[in-house]
């Protein structure tokens, strides 16, 4: 019986860990606006990231100006996450950037 729930776990946790899809669209940065990175896709809608990967916080300073008005192609994930109050809540995260040129 410990067996099985050892396995179940793993592959539980397996699961979780890698069917993480990520997506990707185009969008213009707006800036770092009341602590999301905000973008504004091609149909004019604003998008909301709360999180960037190192790697991408290490290549983009999100954080400056510099930025703003750039067009970006961005990878990202979507994750859901229990909050304070024990409700579901989806939490984005940046993955990947990269500026057309």
């Amino acid at each position: 019986m410990k067996s099985l729930l050892i396995v179940l776990f793993v592959s539980i946790s397996t699961l979780t860990a890698y069917g993480q899809d990520e997506s990707t669209m185009n969008a213009t940065y707006e800036g770092f606006i009341n602590g999301t990175y905000v973008f504004t896709d091609d149909e004019g809608e604003p998008v909301e990231f709360n999180n960037v990967a190192n790697g991408v916080s290490a290549k983009y300073d999100l954080n400056s100006s510099k930025f703003v008005g750039r067009q970006f192609s961005i990878t990202f994930t979507i994750d859901l996450e229990m909050d304070e109050d024990d409700e579901e809540i989806q939490v984005s995260t940046i993955t990947n950037l990269l500026m057309p040129e």
